[in-house]
């Protein structure tokens, strides 16, 4: 399986997780809503900044061509594990001087 490349350096500055949604609820005709566990495994969203090198564009955008439906080994910026994920929308590229910062945003998936 494809690994993120980690010349793509993830900032821990606007770093952020999203929790796993895993309960569904449900309204009743009358009184406060049901709730239950939909499933104990559930996929989570993180969004974060990286830094790409402007040598390095091209590189970017073909791995994103490359893997933009399917799940990739990505290594978590908090945990240090090699987790499986795939691009939850389109990443955004925003020109510096002298690099690119890419605003991504993956699904972590649970296996």
């Amino acid at each position: 399986m494809v690994l993120w490349p980690e010349k793509f350096v993830i900032l821990k500055d606007g770093f952020s997780e999203g929790l796993p949604d895993r309960v569904i609820k449900s309204q009743m005709d009358v009184g406060p809503a049901k709730k239950r566990r939909r499933t104990i495994l559930a996929s989570y969203v993180i969004k974060f900044t990286c830094v790409i090198q402007i040598s390095d564009v091209d590189e970017f955008r073909n791995f994103y061509l490359d893997n933009d439906f399917d799940v990739f080994d990505f290594k978590h910026p908090r945990t240090g594990n090699i987790v499986k994920a795939r691009f939850n929308n389109v990443p955004t590229l925003a020109m510096n001087e002298t690099f690119y910062n890419s605003i991504v945003e993956v699904e972590i998936i649970p296996w």
